[in-house]
């Protein structure tokens, strides 16, 4: 093969990996219940190595109907990434617009609307889906036991918050070790708002299961639904009806 030849093969696999596709589907219910609430749909673009690049989640009821979506750019910043999520029905919409060289976050509630400045560049900062980010960067540190503080951007209160994850304990599930990580506010915050557990596979950083506050807002309470247990991959439930999705991700 020619040097010419073996460059332009070599940059044709790059740029097949760099479009690579994937597809998480997480699967929600009310912890206390069991009752099936909604489905999570994450389609997201991969870097040759594997990062995130960008993403679209799009939110379905238990019937199957769209209810919110949400677009994602983590090219930016890993952990914070430029976002917008719309849920039509009830007119909210949050995001961050910008996060570079500050992060630029709004709210919109009706009528109302709100912006505002936050800092990133101090210490650990997350937001939105870039907390499994950063927890998954974590991962080596929180199993040896260290308490991994951060900042949280909560869009939706135009605010950001004090941190603080651990681990739990781990176990051998299905020929996997899957490690439990509680993150609760590292503050008098905790007091007043419940604590968010998660699983992840430590071979694969893979996020297994999340229990905790929705960012979906309950149709019957116009509120989030405060305790949610979400289930990534696996069997889909019997008794969601699913959406039908493309097969073109993975």
């Amino acid at each position: 093969m020619s040097l010419r030849l073996a460059t332009l093969t070599l940059a044709l696999m790059l740029l097949w990996a760099e479009a690579e596709a994937a597809r998480v589907i997480g699967y929600v219910r009310d912890t206390t219940t069991r009752r099936y609430l909604y489905t999570e749909v994450h389609e997201q673009n991969l870097a040759a190595d594997g990062a995130v690049q960008t993403g679209v989640t799009t939110y379905y009821d238990a019937q199957g109907r769209e209810i919110a979506r949400k677009t994602l750019d983590y090219r930016g910043n890993r952990t914070v990434p430029v976002y917008r999520m719309d849920i039509p029905a009830v007119r909210y919409a949050e995001g961050i617009s910008s996060n570079a060289p500050q992060a630029q976050i709004f709210k919109r509630d009706g009528d109302q609307e709100e912006r505002k400045s936050l800092p990133i560049n101090e210490g650990l900062v997350a937001a939105d889906a870039g907390f499994n980010q950063l927890l998954q960067d974590q991962l080596p540190a929180i199993r040896k036991g260290e308490p991994v503080k951060f900042n949280l951007i909560v869009a939706g209160h135009t605010n950001s918050y004090r941190f603080r994850a651990r681990r739990v304990d781990e176990q051998a599930m299905d020929g996997r070790t899957v490690m439990r990580v509680l993150v609760e506010p590292d503050s008098m915050l905790r007091m007043l708002v419940p604590a968010i557990s998660l699983s992840y596979d430590l071979n694969s950083k893979r996020l297994l299961s999340y229990q905790g506050v929705s960012n979906i807002i309950d149709p019957e309470t116009s509120k989030v639904y405060r305790n949610i247990t979400i289930s990534y991959g696996g069997e889909p439930p019997s008794d969601a009806r699913l959406p039908t999705l493309s097969s073109d991700a993975r």
